[in-house]
């Protein structure tokens, strides 16, 4: 009897064994893995511009891209040589146990115009965690938040690589005649501007200094002009179409296309607000 009991339980702990190794193993692989993409978003569904959004990605070739955005127009983007800053935000993964979030967070009771907030990030192994919530979060969310924002504080001042705007280039076409094209490319000293309007009769270039390139940077990010977030495309023959193409110092471009019938988006708006102080002169 006890010899069949010692079997048992030599039996039970090789088993034992077995399955903890492997759990083990994945300890170890987990302590080397790295971040590729992070991101957080924090909004509220009653205010447009509200909260704040981190994004870190690795791009085609080997650039770290960082977007900064805590509230219009505070958005900054900018690229890095190296990912040390994956490093750091793995710290901070760990500093707060991340990966203990739950995938869902829910209210108790249904809750309506509230805050949602989103957490993404991967790992070179191609592990992600996901985690998000409505009105509900982990218990240590706000503490979470203060340090992603006190990180991020270093990266706000960081110059070196900054999204700065080079060339501009706008549209807007119709079967009625209204043709409109508005370019501005930045030069050592000054930009240079044209301006041409089909039907009031404007067909002019003149020289502008180069912040303007910064303020139409500004009213751009203010409306998100970018090329995924941009309007819609339609068959009607009679709606103006109106496309951009911006180019920046790094050598990355974004371009759009949007069509309207009657109103223009508040994206196209704003552009041609920003245009028309110079066709008004």
């Amino acid at each position: 009897m006890k010899k069949n009991v010692f079997f048992l339980f030599t039996g039970f702990m090789a088993l034992v064994l077995s399955c903890a190794s492997p759990h083990h193993n994945n300890n170890n692989e987990m302590e080397t893995e790295r971040l590729t993409y992070f991101s957080f978003d924090h909004h509220n569904s009653m205010r447009m511009y509200s909260g704040e959004k981190y994004a870190v990605s690795t791009v085609d070739d080997g650039r770290v891209h960082v977007v900064i955005d805590e509230g219009c127009p505070q958005e900054k983007e900018f690229y890095l040589a190296d990912s040390t800053i994956f490093d750091e935000l793995l710290s901070i993964v760990r500093t707060y146990k991340m990966d203990k979030y739950k995938r869902d967070y829910k209210p108790l009771m249904e809750i309506f115009d509230g805050d949602s907030w989103s957490l993404y990030y991967k790992y070179d192994s191609k592990r992600s965690v996901s985690s998000g919530g409505y009105m509900a979060w982990p218990k240590n969310y706000q503490e979470m938040r203060r340090g992603l924002a006190d990180y991020f504080q270093k990266w706000r001042d960081y110059q070196e690589g900054v999204l700065r705007m080079d060339y501009f280039k706008f549209t807007c076409k119709n079967k009625q005649g209204s043709d409109q094209e508005f370019t501005i490319e930045r030069g050592e000293e000054e930009a240079t501007m044209t301006l041409r309007d089909a039907q009031r009769g404007i067909d002019s270039t003149l020289k502008v200094s180069n912040e303007v390139m910064q303020q139409l940077q500004e009213q751009a990010n203010a409306v998100q002009l970018k090329s995924t977030l941009y309007d819609y495309h339609t068959d009607d023959e009679e709606a103006t179409r109106c496309t951009y193409f911006v180019r920046y110092n790094t050598g990355d471009t974004i371009s759009g296309y949007t069509c309207h019938t009657q109103y223009p988006s508040h994206k196209v708006s704003a552009i041609l607000e920003f245009f028309n102080q110079w066709l008004e002169k």
